[in-house]
């Protein structure tokens, strides 16, 4: 691990904007640890109906639409090497995935990933892989005790 000091992009940074803090100190934690970006933070119920029309969610009750208590409840981060998200090598993915179950760990978050939706260890049992995918699960931490 490199010990220079990470940020997000202006892109990365705009599409945290809406999401829970929870989620956003999160990808921080995750970022000094590992170079990644967001991918998706907030959704539009039209753009979420587009990605589902696209098979490329397999619901329109997303947790990346803004929910009750007016935050988004999910960011898509993907792994960010040598200048780009390497989408065709899914070992990167798992990595980020293992830094952001630590993370959110230490911090006390629980998050389910794409990757493992029933949470039970075992990635072969999935039907719909969705790498860069985290959502807050159990109960939603009070985003006025988040300190970002």
């Amino acid at each position: 691990m490199s010990n220079q000091r990470r940020i997000f992009s202006t892109t990365s940074r705009s599409r945290l904007e809406g999401v829970h803090p929870a989620l956003v100190q999160l990808a921080y934690g995750v970022l000094s640890h590992i170079d990644c970006a967001v991918v998706y933070g907030v959704r539009t119920p039209a753009e979420q109906q587009a990605l589902f029309d696209k098979g490329l969610s397999k619901t329109l009750d997303s947790k990346h639409l803004i929910q009750p208590d007016g935050w988004a409840h999910a960011i898509d981060l993907a792994p960010y090497v040598n200048g780009a998200i390497p989408w065709d090598k899914s070992p990167y993915f798992y990595n980020l995935h293992g830094v952001v179950l630590t993370v959110a760990d230490i911090q006390g978050t629980t998050i389910r990933w794409g990757g493992d939706w029933d949470s039970d260890g075992d990635f072969n049992d999935q039907t719909f892989m969705d790498l860069v995918h985290f959502e807050l699960a159990g109960a939603i931490p009070d985003a006025g005790a988040v300190h970002v």
